[in-house]
């Protein structure tokens, strides 16, 4: 694979990953009461199911050698007990959402920031908005993580809004370095 396919299968992936969170985003935005029993009660179907998957193995195997799969029985029945909670428990599960959201667009944020200062260095002259659109990305994530609005489907719809806005800040982070991008192919391809 040649480097000009290899720098577009990566600007796909990053502009395809940008609509993924702004629509994510929007759902959370519009939709954050009803978004997050779904998130738990999903979360808490899939828990089960990897429980199950695990104590099935568990008692499927030959036990010819116990040692390796000894562990199947214990995780697996944690993870349904973990599911079980998931399910009936939904509202203590969506208060560990915010800070987990939190954690997600403040990093992001940081990577951005990364991106930025290598949008520097390639000579973009944009790259200080790019900065300033990160910092304002870890800023949203670390108010996120600590809560200070109370109301958890207002946070809910903050962290939407904060998700929004960090797909769209890295799409546009995408679209301007994918400018760049293409100019370093065609300088290539005149080199060749």
């Amino acid at each position: 694979m040649d480097i000009k396919s290899i720098f577009e299968r990566i600007r796909r992936n990053w502009i395809a990953s940008s609509i993924a969170t702004i629509i994510i985003g929007l759902i959370l935005l519009l939709f954050p009461a009803v978004t997050l029993n779904f998130i738990s009660y999903c979360l808490g179907a899939v828990a089960l199911v990897m429980g199950a998957i695990r104590t099935v193995r568990y008692f499927q195997q030959d036990h010819t050698y116990p040692f390796l799969f000894q562990s199947d029985l214990v995780v697996g029945l944690i993870t349904i007990g973990l599911g079980i909670f998931m399910m009936t428990q939904p509202k203590t599960v969506i208060s560990l959402i915010p800070h987990l959201f939190g954690i997600l667009v403040a990093g992001c944020g940081v990577g951005n920031i990364l991106r930025a200062l290598d949008a520097k260095k390639a000579g973009l002259s944009q790259w200080g908005f790019l900065l300033g659109l990160a910092i304002i990305s870890v800023i949203l994530g670390v108010l996120i993580m600590f809560n200070p609005f109370g109301a958890l489907e207002l946070v809910v719809t903050i962290i939407g809004g904060g998700l929004v806005y960090e797909g769209a800040t890295d799409l546009f982070t995408t679209l301007l370095l994918g400018k760049r991008i293409d100019a370093w192919k065609k300088s290539i391809q005149s080199h060749e």
